[in-house]
């Protein structure tokens, strides 16, 4: 099985020879921008060097890991949103909302030739040509419930869900509306798998009846209307929100080391695959070869289905630590012969995962 075929089959639930290891988030550092020749921030507006970065995780640490856009302000800056270019170490960032009510909220009818959209649809193509065959292209794309708090501001945004419900679910269904737009433009032009970033939707911030309410329906219009297999990834903890993202319709689920593997494995069951869920902080930028791989092959026996990073690495991550994580799959061999998966069994029932 080629690295390509085992990742998609990882995210839709199928059969692996090995676990594959893949990142549905940003995974480039400085040390690649150096050796690319391709720094932040001019490579988050011109496609050739965004194309040249974004192969660098495979290029240089194996990691079968490319995607664009590298950060989460590109929707709001189409949608009219000033914003921070960021610096070599730091991505572009929203520094003012463009609207104060839903009823003010207007998207272009120009919206995939607005801002750095054109250059991210130019990227996809060249990353396409190049790469695509050995493996896949992932393109992120900011959810709904984000881009609402890039538009209105967070702190209003958040609060309209208790002030204002109405105007809450307009702002996400609005902005729910330019993610779809940009999923169907982005699969156009090569994507080979959506990975859908919503970490305002966390439950850091929301209850697990508040996503329910004011995120979930949207999630499944989003899943919906992906032809190609989708992720969804939340930061932080969102325990008390995997009974209702078992039910949004993504093939994949991302998610941090807040929330521990069997735990998610309970929750969502088989009904969605597990990606995650390696620190990117206290492991990956922090630790050591000998800890990432500790942490993989944990992971691993718990349960993921696709190992990663739990979220967007650090710029400043060692690139011995990115190789490290690409290798681990290595030291750990799936469970195929029957006394294998006897004792995979009885160790999910001892930790109270269901089969």
């Amino acid at each position: 099985m080629n690295t390509k075929k085992r990742i998609i089959a990882g995210i839709l639930g199928g059969r692996v020879d090995r676990i594959p290891v893949w990142l549905p988030v940003v995974g480039v550092t400085v040390s690649m921008m150096e050796q690319a020749r391709a720094p932040w921030p001019e490579a988050h507006w011109d496609p050739e060097l965004m194309a040249k970065l974004a192969a660098m995780p495979w290029e240089l640490t194996e990691l079968p890991a490319v995607t664009v856009p590298f950060c989460l302000s590109l929707e709001a800056e189409a949608l009219g949103c000033e914003i921070d270019r960021g610096t070599l170490n730091r991505t572009p960032s929203v520094k003012k909302p463009a609207f104060d009510t839903p009823d003010a909220f207007d998207i272009p009818e120009n919206l995939l030739d607005t801002g750095r959209i054109p250059a991210v649809l130019r990227a996809l193509e060249i990353l396409s040509e190049q790469i695509g065959d050995d493996i896949p292209i992932n393109a992120k794309v900011t959810g709904g419930f984000t881009i609402a708090g890039h538009v209105f501001g967070v702190s209003r945004f958040i609060s309209w869900i208790k002030t204002d419900p109405e105007y809450a679910h307009q702002a996400v269904e609005r902005s729910s509306e330019v993610t779809r737009e940009l999923i169907g433009a982005f699969e156009m032009h090569g994507a080979d798998v959506i990975s859908i970033s919503d970490p305002t939707s966390s439950g850091d911030l929301l209850s697990g009846e508040q996503y329910r309410e004011f995120v979930l329906p949207y999630h499944r219009k989003i899943a919906g209307a992906t032809k190609k297999p989708s992720v969804l990834h939340i930061c932080g903890n969102t325990k008390d929100l995997l009974g209702h993202i078992r039910e949004t319709g993504f093939d994949a689920y991302s998610f941090e080391e807040k929330v521990d593997v069997l735990t998610a494995k309970k929750l969502l069951g088989d009904d969605i695959s597990l990606i995650g869920n390696i620190a990117p902080v206290a492991t990956m930028l922090s630790g050591t070869p000998d800890t990432v791989t500790a942490d993989a092959v944990s992971a691993m026996q718990n349960g993921i289905d696709i190992l990663s990073s739990g979220c967007t690495l650090s710029p400043l991550t060692p690139l011995e630590n990115i190789r490290a994580l690409s290798r681990a799959p290595e030291r750990y061999r799936v469970p195929k012969e029957p006394e294998e998966l006897l004792r995979e069994f009885v160790r999910g029932l001892a930790a109270g995962v269901e089969p």
